[in-house]
């Protein structure tokens, strides 16, 4: 009988698949984690798709040949000055003697703008990888938020069902977290909230290498305004002085006859992908920028101080006159007192030993993304089912 339930053959489900692998529609980690893993992947992707598109369907680069060369000639020199090093020399200054080939090139030739959509394609991965560790080592470490994510989510948006069983689905969700709370290993490191640390290191440091790439190999200054002047503003005085993205460089060239006849070559090119590529990196210059702000404040001062000095999120004031009236108190102040103090004792206990720090850092996330109604019929039932049997 339990033959006929299964499939005759194995699933594929390819948006699953890609929901997972790519990290879109998760939802296990904070808005400026997502900002890197989610968000910048996307830009990212869309410029290599962009790039792409003008290089190997478009017509990346036009040259300004010889009257003499024929059509053949003038697509050899397409593609040689594509894939050979060009230069660019300001339109006032002369050009170099042929001789003089250090002259001519030096520092200014021009060498990135063929790999530019596997350089695009290495700080998309650069993006994407913290995230798939996080993904991969939360569920090694026994803990999978997304799935119980997807649960709250359903039972808030269950609208048409009954209220208890959308209240039973939240009751799930607790029971699991209480089973892991409980039976997870009763070690003095918190091995979740480390590597969650660590995975907002590595977003960090991703963002700084990138950065400094950009400002090493592209001559990027920390000049805001004027890189938002290049952005915004089309000016073929800025573009032709530009030596990031220039749009007319020269290209040497040489062509072979029979015998030992050689004839050289110097053409004029125009490389209006220059024109994309500037403006992709411009903004991903900026948006690195924006990127490593939000970062640093949300990792030293958002995270790093809440574990540092934990709040009292648990309110534990509205739990203390929620559970107060449940105690026989009698008038006498010093029992009173003791009833208190019980109270206070379980509280505690819940917070440092059931909850730990890793329990607090799974609650904030959870916090973060789903609703305040949901989330409190969370927090009841987990002090609830603690109440049962406290630690």
């Amino acid at each position: 009988m339990s033959g006929y339930f299964k499939r005759p053959y194995p699933r594929f489900d390819i948006f699953a698949i890609l929901r997972y692998y790519s990290g879109f529609g998760r939802y296990d980690d904070d808005f400026v984690d997502r900002l890197s893993r989610h968000y910048s992947v996307f830009i990212f992707s869309i410029f290599v798709l962009i790039v792409s598109s003008v290089q190997f369907v478009g017509k990346p680069i036009s040259c300004f040949t010889p009257a003499s060369f024929t059509d053949a000639h003038i697509i050899y020199a397409d593609f040689v000055c594509w894939i050979s090093d060009t230069y660019f020399v300001s339109i006032d200054a002369e050009i170099p003697d042929i001789d003089h080939t250090e002259t001519r090139q030096g520092s200014q030739t021009i060498r990135f703008y063929q790999y530019v959509p596997f350089i695009l394609m290495l700080q998309t991965v650069g993006f994407f990888f913290p995230g798939f560790c996080w993904r991969s080592g939360s569920a090694r470490l026994g803990m999978s938020l997304q799935k119980h994510l997807d649960q709250l989510h359903m039972s808030r948006r269950s609208l048409a069902e009954p209220f208890i069983y959308r209240r039973q689905m939240i009751r799930n969700v607790a029971i699991r977290l209480d089973q892991y709370f409980r039976k997870r290993p009763k070690a003095k490191t918190a091995k979740l909230t480390i590597f969650y640390m660590f995975i907002k290191f590595i977003y960090l440091i991703n963002i700084i290498i990138q950065l400094f790439s950009l400002h090493y190999f592209m001559k990027f200054d920390f000049d805001i305004k004027d890189l938002l002047r290049r952005f915004l503003i089309y000016s073929n005085t800025v573009r032709h002085a530009s030596l990031q993205f220039p749009t007319n460089v020269l290209c040497d060239f040489i062509v072979r006859f029979l015998g030992k006849n050689k004839h050289r070559h110097t053409v004029q090119c125009v490389l209006p992908i220059n024109v994309f590529n500037e403006k992709i990196f411009i903004f991903a210059y900026l948006w690195l920028l924006l990127l490593l702000f939000c970062t640093v404040y949300n990792l030293f001062v958002q995270w790093m101080l809440f574990l540092v000095f934990p709040n009292k999120m648990f309110e534990t004031r509205r739990r203390v006159r929620q559970t107060l009236p449940r105690f026989s108190l009698d008038e006498n102040e010093e029992n009173d007192t003791i009833e208190i103090y019980e109270y206070q004792s379980i509280t505690k206990g819940f917070s440092e030993r059931y909850l730990q720090c890793d329990g607090i850092v799974v609650m904030r996330l959870l916090t973060m993304n789903i609703d305040l109604v949901t989330m409190n019929d969370l927090l009841d039932d987990l002090w609830e089912l603690y109440k049962l049997d406290p630690l």
